[in-house]
């Protein structure tokens, strides 16, 4: 099953939680952005996972594919989050890399 659209629905959801001050880091991380750019990549990045589920599955079932692959990204994100904060959300950038060349394949 193509798994791009989890990876950039974690990467979406990771923005948002980053945005948010519960779980924006008090020592601030290297590649941290500020707060209304990360709410609004975030909400790129799971329109554009929306979009490439949509493409990958067709109309019907890329919505329910998607719905699924968020569930699944935010499952990621929450279970990572719970081990180790700082690496949940610092691993934003690389995962939504990975997505993209994914999907670019």
């Amino acid at each position: 099953m193509p798994l791009e659209s989890a990876l950039i629905a974690y990467a979406g959801l990771a923005n948002i939680a980053l945005a948010s001050r519960r779980y924006r880091p008090a020592r601030p991380l290297r590649s941290a952005i500020p707060r209304p750019a990360a709410i609004v990549a975030g909400i790129a990045l799971l329109i554009l996972s929306a979009v490439l589920a949509w493409m990958r599955f067709g109309p019907y079932q890329g919505m329910v594919a998607w719905i699924g692959l968020l569930s699944l990204g935010g499952l990621a994100l929450v279970l990572l989050m719970s081990r180790s904060r700082e690496l949940a959300l610092g691993l934003w950038a690389p995962i939504a890399l990975t997505g993209t060349l994914l999907a670019l394949l």
